[in-house]
C-alpha cells in the first residue's frame, strides 16, 4: 500500500427543497461506493468546495418563497457538517459539485417527506 494515497471515507447528503413544486429531495453518494481513483476525486470536489473548511459560513439567508434551498452534509472524519444554501447563494464549485453527485449511477435518491 506503499505509495497509495488513501482518502479518508466520507458521506456527501445534498438535501433540496422548496420551489414551485415544495418537494424535498436527497441524494446521497458514499466514497465507499467508489472505486478508490473515484473517492478521491469525490474527496477533491469537497474539498475544492470548500465544505470541509472549519470555518465555512453554515447558514444561508432565508429562500423567496418559490427559491430552492440546498442543505448539503458532508460526513467525514467521525463528523458532520452542513453548509446551507440557496439558489441565489449556492457557489460555482458546490453547483458543480452537486452535478456531478447527480450523475453518478453509484448515487441514491430519494423524495423526502418533511
Amino acid at each position: 500500500m506503499m505509495g497509495e494515497r488513501a482518502s479518508p471515507a466520507l458521506k456527501l447528503t445534498i438535501v433540496r427543497g422548496g420551489g414551485l413544486a415544495g418537494i424535498t429531495r436527497q441524494t446521497e453518494l458514499a466514497s465507499e461506493a467508489l472505486s478508490p481513483d473515484e473517492a478521491t476525486k469525490l474527496h477533491e470536489l469537497i474539498e475544492g468546495a470548500g465544505l470541509l473548511d472549519e470555518d465555512a459560513p453554515r447558514e444561508a439567508p432565508p429562500a423567496h418563497p418559490d427559491e430552492l434551498s440546498y442543505e448539503v452534509i458532508v460526513e467525514h472524519e467521525g463528523q458532520a457538517r452542513t453548509q446551507r444554501f440557496t439558489e441565489q447563494t449556492l457557489p460555482d464549485p458546490v453547483r458543480r459539485l452537486i452535478a456531478s453527485i447527480d450523475s453518478r449511477p453509484e448515487c441514491r435518491q430519494s423524495i423526502v417527506r418533511r
